[in-house]
């Protein structure tokens, strides 16, 4: 009996016994596995640490390459390489091509920024596209271009675009109305009686004798002149001064320094003998809703913009005294005449040209719906 009993304790023992291994085992399997799970978000958690930081870097280095493009529009797409300290690095270059229109010449760009985490584990590859366009988007084809017409009271001396026409076809003034030629002092004539002080005796046109070099009541004048020159409607005008170097009240500031774009708000009154702009740095200059006064022997060398606002009703007008004049283009999206203004412009090829190829002009958009990542 007292066998029996022995064997049953040995028995229940190694049962026992088994069961604690069993658990004992079971406990290091899933300490074993949990530790595996945990070090596997570990290395989840880090992964994504590393890709978000060459993600950054990355980015990074697109928008110093979208930095160097607003400054430097000429850029050459060398390949530069930059870091953010303790996030990583990246190595950016670009590409173009560009785009041949009628009127400019664009640049689309092709941006490529490859971003590395510190350890150099994760790589992150980012490309956009960018636009590098003229801010002239069509140079004006006369000295003179006016909306509405000139009236029976305004005064002009314009130097023609010697192939405003066409080849070999002098433009000195473009108008949708009529310009008057009965009334006042007017005159036009060739670059090269200009320069040799014949413009009075060699004339185009003058007053009471219009030539071809005239072309006013022309049903192909643009609707919107501010869209055809700068391609912002003048519903938008807002979009356009937002690109403005400067924005002005007054035009007290002009002169020699002073350079690009430059929106006044108001009426701008230049001093007598100023000098703004020049043949190597012309200025666009916006007068919006006021006169423009240029005093005797002051001169401005690019592209003059009178500019009435749509909602506007006033009248202004543009004057010009003691041999001030305008050397590129002036332009204006309403009748000029009706305060007896005086204009004088002389068309100058090179320097509206500087107007769509300097960099100071060049402006950068980003091409929607371009960009990845890799």
């Amino acid at each position: 009996m007292k066998a029996k009993t022995t064997i049953v304790s040995t028995q229940r023992g190694a049962i026992v016994l088994t069961s604690v291994v069993l658990l004992l085992t079971m406990a290091a399997l899933v300490t074993l596995y949990t530790g595996q799970v945990k070090s596997f978000e570990n290395q989840i958690t880090l992964n994504e640490q590393n890709r978000l930081l060459a993600f950054n870097s990355a980015e990074a280095g697109l928008m110093k390459a979208l930095g160097v493009l607003s400054i430097e529009p000429y850029w050459d797409c060398a390949q530069f390489t930059g870091s953010l300290p303790g996030q990583g690095s990246f190595t950016t270059t670009g590409s173009w091509d560009e785009i041949l229109r009628e009127s400019a010449t664009q640049r689309l760009m092709t941006l490529e920024s490859v971003g590395q985490s510190p350890d150099r584990l994760s790589i992150v590859t980012v490309t956009e596209q960018a636009l590098v366009y003229p801010l002239v988007a069509n140079l004006p084809d006369a000295p003179l271009v006016v909306a509405s017409g000139i009236a029976a009271g305004g005064a002009f001396e314009v130097v023609a675009n010697p192939d405003g026409g066409g080849a070999g076809v002098p433009l000195s003034v473009w108008s949708d109305l009529d310009v008057d030629l009965l009334n006042g002092s007017t005159k036009t004539c060739s670059q090269q009686s200009f320069a040799e002080g014949n413009c009075s005796n060699s004339p185009y046109s003058q007053t009471g004798i219009q030539g071809p070099d005239i072309l006013d009541n022309d049903v192909n004048f643009p609707d919107d002149l501010l869209e055809y020159i700068f391609n912002v409607p003048a519903s938008q005008w807002t979009l356009l001064r937002n690109e403005a170097d400067e924005v002005l009240s007054t035009c007290t500031s002009l002169g020699a320094a002073t350079s690009g774009f430059i929106w006044v708000e108001g009426h701008c009154y230049i001093t007598a003998n100023t000098l703004v702009g020049n043949n190597t740095n012309p200025v666009i200059l916006i007068v919006s809703d006021g006169d423009l006064t240029i005093n005797s022997g002051s001169m401005i060398t690019g592209l003059v913009v009178s500019f009435r606002k749509p909602t506007t009703t006033s009248i202004y007008d543009i004057y010009m005294t003691g041999g001030a004049r305008v050397i590129g283009g002036v332009i204006a999206n309403h009748i000029l005449g009706h305060a007896n203004g005086y204009y004088h412009s002389t068309y100058h090829r090179d320097v509206l040209t500087r107007l769509q190829q300097h960099s100071s002009f060049q402006r950068l958009a980003r091409v929607p719906g371009s960009w990845r990542d890799y």
